[in-house]
């Protein structure tokens, strides 16, 4: 039972009335201690009318929300908590979903609160509000609809709002995104005791707004197609595909689970799953004609040098009438210790190469580094490069002949030293009950991962913290939602890199490589 006085009565009578179970029903679902189910067919429109009766008999609204966080920050002390919904407050509007096609955009709101005139009717929806997330005051145009089902009914001059009305407003600004709150300036110096009390009593409020970032746990590379079905581009971002980008942004306002970054050169589609990459993908082919196809995501793998090696010369000689080119510089190169980068230093002495042109070495030695390794032609890293010794002329040196130099001694440097292959780890947290820890082990463990540690969270959960190569993050997605029924998540961010042992992990690599030459 949710109510003492009702379980008094029904133990005095043996019975309760209808509207005595309904009240306990409701007073259950408000406390959070009942939760009610309504089968319900979409297909065959079969158990809408009962849900929707359930919907307004059992479920809390506003106000009631409110009453509840205003009775739990009085007894936790902490004083006022911003708008009050429902009769006495200004406007304020929740925006519930946003839709964009080749027309503009269509922001739907659902109106959480609105001030009343003299005569007791609701005003109209203001002229101009502001975004509690942005501080961006918006205008608001002459044109707006309420939504009944799929109709759009347009809204005359003057029309009064009411708490729960759902509107469409055509046009706002980008930055308005779905879960925004619209509002009157009043109500933006509320916003801090309104989440000071949603933190303090963990009840909803109507101003609340999710916290952090959901975490996007998918990632996918997108290629256009040409006419034949070939990839344009090869996944490379370039003038053409300004259309694309377009309509991925698009995509992105709508659904706050889709995100685009530029990376490398490469468009990256970060969403929830591959199921959710292939509706986008469908999305973007039905409303705007545009064929994508969806593939790995590149690695950024990097090479490092094997093994010291000294007193290797880089000289760039050129004549061909009138002033020539000259520029000579010795170097040796080491291998230094994760994540030192890239270390250039001169121990030139007695001005064997003048200063501008020891700054013209550096450059060469950096870009010829950048440029890739032997191995597999990606970029060097840790590693240092002492300058030791050089020539020049007085008349035929300059900036040009050194950076050639440079460039001639690193590339000799590397063929002599060798590199290694190193593959980026990221830092990845799994949050999951505590009964599937095996399950995510067992796939840390299956792609060449390692658990770094663990701890229990609130509800029964658990955090696992793990380190997993970044070439087996597209496949966690899926493997994780097979082996615990979609119930987990997990979260990712770059670590560090790790030398590769295996060799046919650096077979296949610098097989596929894009820099790799047979």
């Amino acid at each position: 039972m949710t109510d003492d006085l009702l379980l008094t009565k029904y133990l005095d009578s043996s019975s309760l009335t209808p509207e005595q179970v309904f009240q306990g029903l409701r007073d259950g679902v408000r406390q959070q201690k009942i939760l009610p189910l309504v089968y319900t067919s979409a297909e065959r429109n079969l158990g809408i009318p009962e849900l929707m009766d359930a919907i307004a008999a059992f479920l809390p609204n506003p106000v009631e929300i409110r009453e509840d966080a205003l009775k739990a920050a009085c007894e936790n002390e902490q004083g006022k908590c911003g708008m009050q919904p429902g009769v006495e407050a200004g406007f304020a509007a929740r925006v519930i979903h946003t839709t964009v096609d080749s027309f503009g955009s269509l922001s739907i709101l659902r109106v959480i609160s609105n001030g009343c005139n003299n005569e007791g009717k609701f005003d109209s929806i203001p002229s101009s509000v502001v975004n509690l997330r942005t501080r961006d005051t918006i205008k608001i145009g002459l044109t707006a609809f309420l939504l009944q089902g799929k109709d759009r009914v347009p809204m005359q001059s003057g029309c009064h709002v009411l708490p729960g009305n759902v509107i469409a407003i055509p046009k706002l600004p980008e930055t308005v995104q779905t879960n925004d709150i619209l509002t009157i300036p009043e109500a933006v110096s509320e916003e801090v005791a309104e989440i000071s009390i949603e933190a303090s009593t963990h009840v909803l409020t109507p101003l609340s707004r999710p916290s952090k970032e959901m975490s996007l746990m998918f990632c996918a590379s997108v290629s256009l197609l040409d006419a034949n079905g070939g990839k344009k581009g090869k996944g490379k971002v370039n003038s053409g595909d300004d259309k694309l980008i377009s309509a991925l942004d698009a995509i992105s306002r709508e659904d706050l689970a889709v995100k685009l970054e530029q990376a490398g050169g490469n468009l990256l589609l970060h969403c929830m799953s591959s199921d959710h990459a292939n509706l986008v993908a469908a999305r973007v082919k039905d409303r705007y004609g545009i064929d994508i196809e969806l593939g790995v995501p590149p690695v950024q793998y990097k090479e490092t040098p094997q093994k010291q090696v000294s007193n290797i010369e880089g000289r760039h000689k050129k004549q061909s009438g009138g002033s020539g080119q000259f520029g000579v510089c010795v170097i040796n190169i080491e291998p230094l210790e994760e994540a030192a980068g890239v270390v250039f230093e001169s121990r030139i002495k007695g001005g064997v190469i003048s200063k501008p042109f020891i700054s013209s070495v550096e450059k060469g030695v950096r870009e010829q580094l950048h440029a890739g390794g032997p191995l597999a032609g990606y970029p060097v890293t840790d590693v240092k490069v002492t300058l030791i010794d050089g020539k020049m002329h007085s008349v035929d040196s300059n900036d040009f002949a050194f950076q050639s130099a440079g460039k001639l001694a690193v590339k000799t440097a590397l063929s002599k030293a060798g590199t290694c292959l190193l593959q980026p780890m990221e830092k990845v947290t799994f949050v999951a009950n505590k009964n599937l820890q095996g399950d995510i082990v067992g796939i840390v463990s299956r792609k060449d991962g390692y658990v770094t540690g663990s701890n229990t969270v609130d509800g029964g959960e658990i955090q696992i913290e793990a380190c997993l190569p970044s070439s087996s993050i597209p496949e966690i997605s899926d493997l994780l939602r097979v082996k615990t029924g979609g119930s987990s998540s997990f979260s990712t961010s770059f670590s560090h890199y790790q030398a590769v042992n295996d060799d046919f992990t650096i077979k296949s690599v610098v097989e596929q490589s894009p820099h790799h030459h047979a």
